[in-house]
């Protein structure tokens, strides 16, 4: 059985698996069919999907809004961050701990963004044949902290919005000296 819950929703479905004979690719079938209805009734997947297309018609043919639209479009971006770090604030507000997701998770989480991120972007822009300072920029990008848009996501379906808020605290926290720490010894390297 699979149970699915947003803030208005809940999805409920059985699945017999053992009397099933193609074997467990159909769980992963009906999982991804209900979190592709579920991002395609997302607003945030359909801003994200006009802006990218917005981005490559108007940089392939020089296309530029009118400056309402693009005041508009700007004060709807400005508004929307706003809006996502009020939220995340009120949420880890009506938690009992500062870390609800436990001091190992929490760890855990900022090793993965600040060690295993930038690693696997080394490894990937050395396999690509990156060099010199753009090597080291996407080095320094990875090690970035977790967008807010993640834990708008993750509240949104209910999946560990305790672990990215913290992720999200956490990581901006963080993220000064360790990118500041990235940025000298990469500095060192490429001299």
């Amino acid at each position: 059985m699979y149970e699915f819950q947003s803030a208005n929703k809940r999805l409920r479905f059985d699945v017999d698996l053992e009397n099933n004979t193609t074997g467990p690719s159909t769980s992963s079938l009906i999982l991804t069919k209900i979190v592709g209805l579920k991002l395609a009734k997302n607003p945030n997947s359909y801003a994200c999907i006009l802006g990218l297309t917005w981005a490559l018609v108007s940089n392939r043919w020089n296309l530029k809004l009118p400056s309402i639209l693009e005041g508009s479009v700007l004060i709807m971006s400005r508004a929307g961050s706003g809006v996502a770090m009020f939220c995340m604030g009120l949420f880890m507000a009506l938690q009992d701990k500062i870390i609800e997701c436990g001091v190992t998770l929490a760890v855990f989480g900022m090793v993965l963004r600040f060690v295993a991120a930038p690693a696997t972007m080394a490894v990937g822009s050395l396999v690509v044949g990156l060099k010199g300072d753009v090597l080291s920029v996407a080095i320094i990008q990875a090690a970035l902290p977790q967008a807010i848009t993640a834990f708008v996501y993750a509240k949104e379906y209910d999946l560990h919005a305790n672990v990215l808020s913290t992720a999200v605290i956490f990581g901006t926290l963080l993220s000064i000296p360790v990118l500041v720490a990235y940025y000298v010894v990469l500095d060192i390297l490429n001299a």
